[in-house]
Order: structure tokens, then C-alpha cells, then sequence
């Protein structure tokens, strides 16, 4: 899954009233070298500037109106609230968590400057040095370029079916700006416009040193403080590694064949062999009377390791989620209180990495409920109740599926998997 909210504000869209491109900036010195650097990203990319770019500044109190009005106009409140509802469903985020204040809260923190897709605008924000500011209007203008070629918002348009597609496009976005910044400083320094491992390793560096100097990221939920920082991340060690094997043709390969979701970013030789994703079924439930479904979506690689990372540790993160293939879920509202209903499936690699992922299970819903009493357990099968109600979760061959919220205890009976029975039996 993936928290669409994040990336829709940032994809930002429409202009604030009262902020018109250029004013007031025409003898800015930073907005000066525009053409210059504009110039350069050209030469590098291949991508020619189609129409000038427009410009301007804004405040970090103007940011915060402009998100929260860019949130109002393209996140309906139910979109939000079935977001929020799955981040704690997976436990990612705490029950009293409130996604929007927070998206708006964390981005308006971090903001140096942001590109405008709808408009064509780019705006800086932060009082930096020159230099500071030059590095991120270079940025900012490889996002102009890029959206000049294959309109970026709809690239970045949101698909909540496929919510790790969305993510893998944004570090398609973010990784490629990224690189694009470095190489511009390298080539205006006279060297090669290829950015070394070093400085690669230096995108990771800092943006995991970046937690003192932004105290929203540093103290947000494990999942959203990385789901901000995967595109920037893991999206410019993606761009390096089809850069290499392509070259110039990676600048427009990567957004007319775009990775298909987050396992293909962290592991580049999956995209060039265009492995895809698996598609496991999700548990269904029947006799469930009066249930509506409220969300659902994928379940990629980034998930299942951030999953692990939070609820195992960091070590079996690294090793065992490469092994996932693909993942499922979806929410239903049962009952007269309309209580929420967690379907999950993932598939993995192998019978064995199945078993190694479901064996973590149980300590996975011990760490995302404060109450778990796991009162059925055997090699394939674990079921008790947690803070959601009834579950019942195992595994079967490659394949780990969990229900969670189970009205009552009766309600095992209606699951519709013969996986379920062949589990229970052994």
C-alpha cells in the first residue's frame, strides 16, 4: 500500500490566489542564472526547454494554505479518512493519528521549493545561501523539463487499485531531478556530468542526517517518514543504474517504460527483465451482513520491509522482503458500527520464504495491537483476538493470508479458502 495523501500533496496543482510567477523576483540573482541552468539540464537530459519557465517565491505560511487547499480540491474527506483507516490497520501509523495535519504539517517543514505541475511554475521557499538555492532551482527546473516532455501530473496521477505503481513513479520523478542536480554541479565544475558512487551514497547519507534539522520527519511513523524519502533515496540509485546500462536513453526510457512498482526501483535488474508483480487473492468473507468495502490496493516490497523494519527488526527487513512477489489487501465496514475488516494476501518466492515471513506473524500483530491473545497456533495457522476483533491468519504453499476483525468467532466458517481448511487440519 501506499499513502496516496503524501503524494498528492506534493504533486501539487492548483496556484494560490495572490502569488503571480515572477513578481517582485525579476532581479533575483538566484532567478537569474534560469537560463543558464535551464541550458545545461538540456544538454545533459536531451530534454530541449519547450516554452520559458515560470518563477516565483512563496512563504512557508502561504505553503501551508496552498496544501491544505491543494488537499480540499483533489483528496475527497472519505479518501483521506480510508487512508488513515489502512495505515492502522496495518499498524503503521498510531490509532490517534491525523494524516492530513500531519501531511501538511511535515511537508510545509521541509519545503525549499516546490514545481507546480498544473501551472508550469516553480516556486522557492527557503532562505538559503545562493549556492543552496542555485542546487535546488536546478532541481526544480528538471522537473519543469521533464513535465515539458511527458506532463508529469498525469505520470503522477494517483491509481488507488495500484498504490505501488504510484509510489515507483515517484521515485521515477524524484530520483531522476535528483541525479540531474548532482550532475549539473559536476558539469559546472568542469567534470564529467556523472555522479559517482560517493555521491550517490551522499543522497542516502543526507537524507537520513537530514532527522535533527526537520523534527516533524524525525518524529513521524516509520512507514510515512520513509515513504517521503524512498522516491529521493532509492528513486536516484534507480535512475544511476539504468543511466548505466542505457545512458542517454534512460532520460525518456524511464517515464515512457516506468517501473511498475517498488521492488523493480530497489532491484533496477527486475525492471530491465520486466518481472511483475504477483496478484495473490485476498481472503473473502462471507455471511457478513451489511459490509461495504472502503479501500484496498498493493502491497509491493517497500510495504513488507517496512513492515518488518518496524515490527522485527532491521536485519530480517533487509533479507527476508526481497523474497515477497507481490501483496494484496483490502478493507470492509461490518456490522451496524461499521468496524473495519483487514484482508491481506501476500505471495512470496518460495514455500520457504512464505514460511519465514508468517513465522514473524504473530509477532507482527503483537506489535501494531496492544492487545493480541493468540489462542490457535500451529506451524500453518495462528488465530485469537486482537484490538480489532476476531483473526485468524496462515499460510499455504507461497502464499500468507490473514483476516483481522472478525465479527465472532462463527464467522471462520464462512472464509472461502480451501487453503484455510488444508492449514487448519495440519
Amino acid at each position: 500500500m501506499k499513502c496516496r495523501i503524501l503524494f498528492t500533496a506534493a504533486v501539487v496543482g492548483a496556484l494560490l490566489s495572490g502569488i503571480a510567477a515572477g513578481v517582485g523576483v525579476k532581479t533575483d540573482p538566484v532567478f537569474s542564472q534560469i537560463d543558464s541552468i535551464v541550458k545545461s539540464l538540456s544538454e545533459i537530459s536531451g530534454f530541449s526547454e519547450v516554452h520559458p519557465v515560470a518563477y516565483g517565491r512563496m512563504s512557508k505560511r502561504q505553503l501551508r494554505r496552498f496544501l491544505n487547499a491543494r488537499i480540499k480540491k483533489t483528496m475527497k474527506p472519505e479518501q483521506i479518512h480510508a487512508d488513515e483507516v489502512a495505515l492502522k490497520m496495518f499498524g503503521f501509523v498510531p490509532q490517534d493519528y491525523d494524516l492530513r495535519q500531519s501531511t501538511v504539517d511535515l511537508l510545509t517543514e521541509q519545503a525549499a521549493a516546490f514545481y507546480d505541475y498544473d501551472r508550469k511554475q516553480l516556486f522557492l521557499l527557503a532562505d538559503s545561501s545562493e549556492s543552496a538555492e542555485t542546487m535546488t532551482l536546478s532541481h526544480e527546473l528538471s522537473h519543469a523539463l521533464a513535465d515539458q516532455h511527458f506532463d508529469l501530473g498525469n505520470f503522477m496521477d494517483d491509481t488507488p487499485s495500484n498504490d505501488d505503481e504510484n509510489l515507483a513513479h515517484a521515485a521515477v520523478v524524484e530520483g531522476q531531478a535528483s541525479w540531474l542536480m548532482m550532475a549539473y554541479t559536476l558539469k559546472q565544475s568542469g567534470k564529467a556530468p556523472e555522479p559517482t558512487p560517493e555521491m550517490l551514497q551522499s543522497v542516502v547519507d543526507s537524507s537520513q542526517g537530514s532527522m535533527a534539522e526537520y523534527p516533524e520527519l524525525k518524529n513521524a511513523p516509520l512507514y510515512i517518514q520513509q515513504s517521503l524519502l524512498f522516491p529521493y533515496t532509492t528513486g536516484t540509485e534507480f535512475f544511476d543504474a539504468v543511466y548505466r546500462k542505457l545512458g542517454k536513453a534512460a532520460f525518456a526510457r524511464v517515464f515512457t517504460e516506468p517501473p511498475v512498482d517498488s521492488a523493480q526501483v530497489m532491484h533496477p535488474e527486475l525492471y530491465f527483465s520486466h518481472v511483475q508483480a504477483a496478484h495473490p487473492e485476498v481472503p473473502h468473507v462471507s455471511g457478513s451482513k451489511d459490509s461495504k468495502e472502503l479501500t484496498g490496493g498493493s502491497v509491493g516490497e517497500f510495504d513488507h520491509r517496512m513492515m518488518l523494519r518496524q515490527f522485527v527488526n532491521e536485519e530480517q527487513a533487509a533479507s527476508l522482503s526481497p523474497h515477497t512477489t507481490g501483496g494484496q489487501f483490502r478493507i470492509l465496514l461490518v456490522g451496524k458500527q461499521k468496524e473495519p475488516l483487514f484482508q491481506y494476501a501476500s505471495q512470496w518466492d518460495s514455500d520457504q520464504s512464505a514460511g519465514a515471513f508468517f513465522a514473524f506473524y504473530p509477532k507482527i500483530l503483537a506489535g501494531k495491537w496492544k492487545h493480541c491473545d493468540i489462542s490457535l497456533v500451529s506451524e500453518k495457522l495462528i488465530a485469537g483476538t486482537g484490538d480489532h476483533g476476531f483473526f485468524v491468519s496462515w499460510v499455504a504453499g507461497s502464499i500468507v493470508r490473514s483476516v483481522e476483525g472478525l465479527l465472532d468467532q462463527a464467522e471462520w466458517e464462512h472464509l472461502k479458502h480451501p487453503q484455510l481448511q488444508a492449514a487448519t487440519l495440519h
